[in-house]
């Protein structure tokens, strides 16, 4: 009797074994199920900084899913780790919006699902942002320095000195010799840094009279006559228009400084000029160039004056080897104001 029990339990080692095996087999093949399955929805509403995007969980795998999105990043396959939304629960359609992008920028984009069982991907999209649209008021980088903006009825004006080009002493004209020049106030840098450089008028132009960019940035140019009066005559005319263009107090005029309000924004600082006396006038003038010759002396150029002692704005000629500051004015006007 005790032969047979023995026997028995041999033989059924076996079976136990197997079905302990098949039962091993068959949880790992519900754990492959369970996965869930997720498509990428196309990509719209592409903006400089946002997108809209989504997806589809088509199968749960049969355990609920716990998060859904999009992960997106600059590098291929991005996940969880990376950028993404979480964009509730469950199977069907999700919608996702995207926020914070960088302007021209190419990003790859996948949606996600997640469950019990894992994380599952859809397939991998690749966008790119839109160019940055500008908006007056909006600051622009340009030679590596930073230059904000003002919009000051219609027209869009620099709120800083231009300051670009390589310093040469004031003792030195500047010459079209392929460099960029500039003359610093006293032959210091930080006189550039402070108040902006002083440009000959031909170095200004980049040695063409029609040429109106200048030394300015693409889709900029140096203020003609005739924007310089339509500024001032927006600002209640020259008898009243320097003192709501001067900055205020005495970090950058001397005092009295009469009539400073800076009401536009312009900003203006007394960087004094250059001439054949050599440097003079700092925080007591503004020398202001524009790009219109005078008719009658083609070797002089209209330009403006701004004074410490008074408001108003004065319309002059000055020697176009005179060294003056620069503002730079937008092309075209802004369509958002």
């Amino acid at each position: 009797m005790k032969q047979n029990n023995f026997l028995q339990a041999i033989l059924i080692v076996p079976v136990i074994f197997a079905a302990l095996c098949i039962q091993f087999a068959c949880s790992k093949k519900i754990d492959v199920q369970k996965i869930p399955t997720v498509t990428t929805g196309v990509i719209t509403g592409i903006t400089e900084n946002t997108a809209i995007s989504g997806g589809n969980v088509t199968s749960d795998g049969g355990a609920s899913i716990m998060s859904r999105g999009v992960c997106w990043d600059t590098i291929q396959d991005p996940g969880t780790s990376s950028y993404h939304t979480s964009d509730s629960t469950g199977t069907g359609e999700f919608v996702s919006d995207l926020y914070n992008l960088s302007p021209n920028t190419s990003y790859y984009l996948r949606a996600y699902a997640i469950n019990s069982a894992g994380i599952a991907y859809g397939a991998a999209l690749t966008f790119s942002t839109l160019s940055h649209q500008f908006t007056c008021g909006d600051p622009i980088t340009y030679n590596g320095k930073l230059y904000h903006t003002v919009l000051i009825n219609e027209q869009c004006w620099f709120r800083e000195n231009l300051n670009v080009g390589t310093r040469i002493n004031g003792s030195t004209n500047q010459t079209d010799n392929g460099i960029l020049e500039k003359h610093c106030y006293n032959d210091e840098e930080i006189n550039c840094d402070f108040y902006g450089g002083l440009y000959q008028w031909n170095e200004m132009m980049q040695y063409s009279s029609t040429h109106a960019q200048g030394i300015c940035p693409v889709g900029w140019h140096i203020p003609t006559d005739i924007d310089w009066v339509a500024l001032s005559e927006s600002l209640g005319g020259d008898s009243l228009s320097g003192g709501k263009m001067k900055m205020t107090g005495s970090d950058f005029w001397a005092l009295p400084n009469i009539g400073a309000t800076n009401s536009s924004g312009f900003s203006a600082v007394a960087a004094g000029n250059h001439s054949l006396e050599g440097f003079g006038y700092l925080m007591q003038y503004a020398f202001l160039w524009s790009s219109t010759l005078d008719n009658s002396r083609s070797s002089y150029a209209w330009s403006r004056s701004l004074y410490y002692t008074s408001r108003e704005t004065y319309r002059g000629v000055g020697y176009t080897e005179n060294s003056f500051s620069v503002r730079c004015k937008k092309d075209i006007l802004p369509k958002d104001k």
